[in-house]
């Protein structure tokens, strides 16, 4: 009979404080966030392919998933060439061979990876304990490219709500995006944006 695997008090305390020191919340619930919010927020900004995906566990058995890109360009931070990350949480529970069964997945509503994907991605820093991280707002910090559009898992809602930028600063395309309420807009577009606002340091004073 198998059982469900518990981990030690000192795993459990690291992933705590990993996901603590990762991923500000507000109560229960995940935080709302704007590109703004994303681009301050963000300690680096990677657009590219994932090319890996593995999990495992770390020396303090602290579960992990591994992501692995081919970067094809960082706005922000200096990711180039390949980059690695692990986030918290298993792809799927894992048999220890013991006859206990470890569960601690990805959490529900953390970003997940599949190799092939067209990405980009607004990374936290990393937990200082344990060097997780995973992107700003969850599931809001991690984009899908597909056809020449990009969007995250929620549509792209509330995305653009509340961006207070100087429109005498953009193009026709960047100011008509900041129009979207909700739906894919183009990857060049969008990135054109972001590099933007990284470089002329547009939303430096958001902070948590």
């Amino acid at each position: 009979m198998r059982h469900r695997f518990k981990m030690p008090a000192i795993g459990l305390l690291l992933v705590c404080l990993a996901v603590v020191s990762v991923v500000p919340v507000d109560g229960a619930t995940v935080k709302r966030r704007n590109i703004g919010h994303l681009v301050s927020m963000g300690t680096d900004i990677i657009a590219g392919q994932v090319t890996g995906v593995s999990d495992g566990f770390d020396a303090n058995g602290v579960p992990y998933t591994e992501v692995t890109l081919r970067v094809d360009e960082a706005p922000k931070g200096a990711a180039s060439g390949t980059y690695t990350f692990r986030q918290f949480g298993l792809i799927e529970p894992h048999d220890m061979g013991n006859g206990r069964v470890n569960l601690n997945v990805t959490p529900d509503g953390w970003p997940t990876y599949s190799r092939g994907e067209d990405v980009v991605l607004f990374l936290y820093k990393k937990a200082s304990l344990t060097g997780l991280r995973t992107t700003v707002g969850l599931f809001q910090g991690k984009f899908m490219v597909e056809d020449g559009q990009i969007t995250n898992v929620i549509s792209n809602e509330g995305l653009f709500r509340g961006v207070n930028v100087d429109r005498r600063m953009l193009n026709e395309k960047e100011a008509a995006m900041l129009n979207t309420t909700k739906g894919g807009v183009p990857v060049e577009t969008f990135l054109s944006f972001v590099n933007k606002s990284v470089q002329e340091q547009w939303f430096t004073e958001l902070g948590e």
